[in-house]
């Protein structure tokens, strides 16, 4: 046997209803986003500075200016920066050595001595 639906329940299943004939009527597309934490934090401080006070709005923003945009910026905006290639310091080349130093006089033994007879660690 079917159970009759409340009034509030009615009420709200015509509010899902009109939504979602709304949302089809203009185009409207939900779509779930998954970001890191830091990126989110980020946003939260780029919606402030800019004075957004609701993340889809900023998104909507940023869509439409991404997709108004020749395809040549376009393709430079998706250009992933490249990671800087990693250097050691001169700073930390010397804590480096200085602790290998330290290593070789609490275990000795380990010291690569080359052809010439000068010493190398």
């Amino acid at each position: 046997m079917a159970e009759k639906k409340t009034g509030a329940a009615k009420h709200s299943a015509d509010y899902r209803g009109r939504k979602k004939a709304e949302a089809e009527r203009f185009g409207i597309e939900r779509m779930q986003v998954e970001m890191a934490a830091g990126t989110r934090e980020g946003m939260a401080g780029a919606m402030k500075a800019h004075g957004y006070t609701q993340l889809q709005e900023l998104l909507q923003n940023l869509h439409r200016s991404f997709l108004a945009a020749s395809p040549e910026e376009q393709a430079r905006r998706l250009q992933q920066p490249s990671a800087p290639a990693f250097e050691i310091s001169p700073k930390l080349a010397r804590q480096l050595e200085q602790a290998s130093r330290v290593e070789l006089k609490r275990d000795p033994g380990d010291e690569i001595i080359p052809p010439d007879g000068a010493r190398c660690i």
